[in-house]
């Protein structure tokens, strides 16, 4: 009876030995990655272990949940899940999958923000390389440039108001929808963690740009928003850098002439026709935003404007006597001080687009 006891406990001895090998080889050896390449794997605010562990076997870097969950459970790393975006090699071990994910050092996603791009282009930048929620994100851009309108002076309280009610009854009448943001969503290479918020996200570009008014130096006589308003304009008018300051000297000589600007880009702002031809019909939006109509600057930006942009508009070539300027037919601007010389370059530049269409 005692030999067969004795027995009995070493086949348990010996099936728990073999049972804890076949475990530890699984939780310290990762699948046969068969040359398959690393993949990224994105790990979401709230999501469980289990969930992510599921998400690792559809994708085959896992060949079995258990080993996973079971060795967090042991190690005491079961509620330890950081998100964040990972990059995971194929053949890597449950026990190393888990020491990644409850590490946080996730990847930062890039983000590349252009020039000149409206609000709503680049909302749809951001949620492409981030996943943030689009309405989310515009959302909070709009409060939080309202904000900084505010808190840094760039509007008088009583305008800050009538600015409200233009954009809510501007976006009634055109196209498009007018935003607080619009202007404030600073253009540049961002790095952000994997799973910063909408809010997060938008803060950030705000800010960017909000320090950027901030180290203007202003002449007096146009507050930082007319500036950043300026700026838009001449961001989406020049194709070369050195021809920033230039047009906006043109811009600043109508505006104290007390001229129309009459600013294509403007009409195409309001219209959604960036990049579009525009028509003589298109000229007559009824629009706060139409240059063709309304003298002065628009009352807010058409697109945010980059750092040469903006300084152009603070600090444009005070040389420049020039009130008008047109397509060269390459990649600049012939300015013209008078209006029967910007006829002339008007005409040489149609005469060599319609060279180009034969």
């Amino acid at each position: 009876m005692k030999r067969r006891l004795a027995l009995g406990v070493l086949a348990v001895a010996v099936a728990t030995a073999l049972a804890s090998v076949w475990a530890w080889r699984h939780w310290t050896h990762g699948p046969d990655a068969g040359g398959r390449p690393a993949q990224i794997v994105r790990v979401p605010r709230g999501m469980t272990l289990a969930a992510a562990a599921d998400t690792l076997v559809a994708r085959r870097l896992l060949a079995d949940r258990r080993y996973l969950l079971v060795g967090a459970r042991l190690t005491g790393r079961g509620r330890s899940l950081r998100s964040g975006l990972y990059e995971l090699d194929a053949s890597l071990a449950p026990r190393d999958l888990l020491a990644i994910l409850t590490s946080g050092r996730s990847m930062l996603v890039r983000v590349t923000i252009p020039e000149g791009l409206d609000a709503e282009e680049t909302a749809d930048i951001v949620v492409r390389e981030t996943g943030c929620d689009r309405d989310r994100f515009l959302a909070a851009a709009d409060s939080l440039a309202r904000e900084a309108v505010a808190t840094a002076g760039l509007m008088a309280p009583r305008t800050v108001a009538a600015y409200d009610s233009l954009l809510a009854g501007e976006s009634a009448r055109v196209p498009r929808r007018l935003r607080w943001s619009e202007g404030y969503l600073a253009p540049d290479t961002y790095l952000f963690a994997a799973d910063a918020t909408a809010g997060e996200l938008a803060a950030h570009l705000v800010a960017t740009q909000s320090d950027r008014l901030d180290r203007l130096v202003i002449d007096g006589e146009y507050g930082k928003h007319a500036l950043l308003t300026l700026a838009s304009i001449v961001e989406a008018e020049a194709r070369r850098a050195d021809e920033r300051t230039r047009i906006a000297a043109v811009y600043r000589n109508r505006l104290s002439a007390g001229w129309r600007l009459e600013a294509d880009p403007t009409v195409a702002f309001i219209l959604v026709k960036k990049g579009q031809r525009l028509f003589y019909r298109d000229l007559e939006a009824q629009s706060a935003w139409n240059t063709y109509r309304r003298r002065g600057l628009p009352p807010g930006p058409i697109g945010s404007p980059g750092v040469a942009a903006l300084a152009a508009a603070a600090a444009p070539d005070t040389s420049c006597d020039a009130f008008y300027f047109v397509s060269d037919g390459a990649d600049g601007h012939v300015f013209s001080r008078t209006a029967a010389e910007h006829e002339e370059a008007v005409r040489e530049f149609r005469r060599l687009r319609r060279n180009e269409r034969r």
